[in-house]
């Protein structure tokens, strides 16, 4: 589709905190399929409601392969090499296997100990310097990238410039798109030096369960394996860090709920689900399906070779599926959210990202009851110049 003046100018921007832009509600309303310009590529369709996005995600006559042959619609001025994000199955299962032989949920439960333990540390390390303490530097990012880096065996030297390279993966603005460009570079011939060494001395860590799995499919080749890699190192980091800050975020905001969940713990594992629900990890929806067919959408009919971008926030907020949606309702009894996404591309490491939210969340509430936010929030800083408004620092008291 050529640029028009009918497109609407996406992602949505608002100068207030998040979690929803208030144009989602009215599109969802009045126009589920909304014609969207990004600030790169094609223009699209924007589907909002929930069943339209799960059929977005799920119907194989909307291509993620296809993207490659368009010019897409992006935030970034060059789409990074996408791996398995730019499949579609059967090619996508070669490395969706491997992911599988990654992030079971067995593998999940025997990391829980690690993730505990990097979390005690941590919370012992603010108590003991007592408050104030900031969620976001103090606990949110030394604890996710502790928790990837140790399960792929990143060294404690490595892992502030890891941290740094990794931060360019979701980068729109925050950085120069050379040098966005540069640290994916570099991040990849890093992972590329674990991946050799590891194969000339075996591990049991995460990179060695891929390399077992390389080196039993013939169908998959090495770039693929350390492209694989290099995605889940920085996404395991970059998208379950902004989780949990932004979730710390919501019960601070939500006092109520805060206190709810310190009388009862036993509300974490539900707790999570809607504070996933209600606070979604990529604020714009990207990675957008090209439809290969006429494809029927709800009532609307997206023509072959057209682009439709689902938007996964939305469809959290679509009050035909949820009871009172901008509630946040830690106690939520039916949450079938799409936080993590539906159909082939469901994000495969779901299971760790859970385990790290359930674990740190409940951890906090657990070890200061009485957490508050050290300031209004009207004075938080919410930086914008990647896929989500992140919040930059989050300072509390107890």
């Amino acid at each position: 589709m050529a640029p028009t003046d009918r497109a609407r100018p996406y992602p949505f921007h608002a100068d207030d905190a998040p979690p929803i832009h208030e144009q989602y509600a009215r599109l969802r309303r009045d126009a589920p399929m909304s014609l969207v310009q990004m600030p790169f590529g094609d223009e699209a369709w924007l589907a909002t409601r929930y069943a339209d996005v799960k059929c977005v995600h799920s119907d194989p006559r909307f291509s993620r392969a296809s993207a490659s042959g368009h010019d897409q619609p992006r935030a970034f001025p060059v789409m990074p090499e996408e791996n398995i994000l730019g499949m579609d199955p059967p090619d996508h299962n070669r490395l969706r296997r491997l992911v599988s032989r990654v992030f079971t949920a067995r593998r999940v439960r025997l990391m829980r100990p690690l993730i505990q333990r990097l979390t005690d540390d941590l919370l012992d390390r603010m108590a003991a310097q007592g408050p104030p303490s900031d969620l976001v530097g103090d606990f949110s990012v030394p604890l996710t990238i502790g928790v990837i880096a140790d399960l792929f065996g990143v060294p404690e030297a490595d892992r502030t410039q890891f941290a740094q390279w990794s931060q360019a993966m979701t980068a729109t603005s925050s950085m120069p798109p050379e040098v966005a460009q540069e640290h994916v570079r570099q991040l990849q011939e890093y992972v590329a030096e674990l991946f050799n060494q590891r194969l000339s001395s075996p591990t049991d860590d995460l990179i060695g369960a891929l390399i077992e799995g390389y080196q039993a499919d013939s169908r998959v080749d090495e770039h693929e394996v350390i492209t694989l890699a290099r995605l889940m190192l920085a996404t395991g980091h970059g998208s379950v860090s902004y989780q949990l800050a932004h979730c710390s975020y919501l019960l601070l905001s939500h006092p109520a709920q805060l206190a709810r969940l310190a009388k009862e713990p036993g509300l974490i594992n539900v707790a999570v689900e809607e504070l996933l629900r209600y606070a979604k990890t990529d604020e714009a929806a990207v990675f957008a399906r090209y439809a290969t067919q006429d494809v029927r959408v709800g009532d609307f009919v997206v023509k072959a070779g057209e682009a439709v971008l689902p938007s996964r926030i939305s469809a959290n907020h679509d009050e035909t599926v949820f009871t009172d949606p901008e509630v946040l309702d830690l106690a939520r009894a039916r949450n079938p959210h799409l936080a993590f996404g539906h159909g082939p591309h469901h994000c495969p490491g779901a299971h760790l990202a859970r385990a790290e939210l359930q674990i740190a969340i409940g951890s906090l509430v657990s070890r200061f009851p009485t957490l508050r936010l050290a300031v209004e929030p009207k004075d938080l800083t919410w930086e914008s110049g990647g896929l989500a408004r992140e919040i930059s620092a989050l300072p509390v008291v107890w």
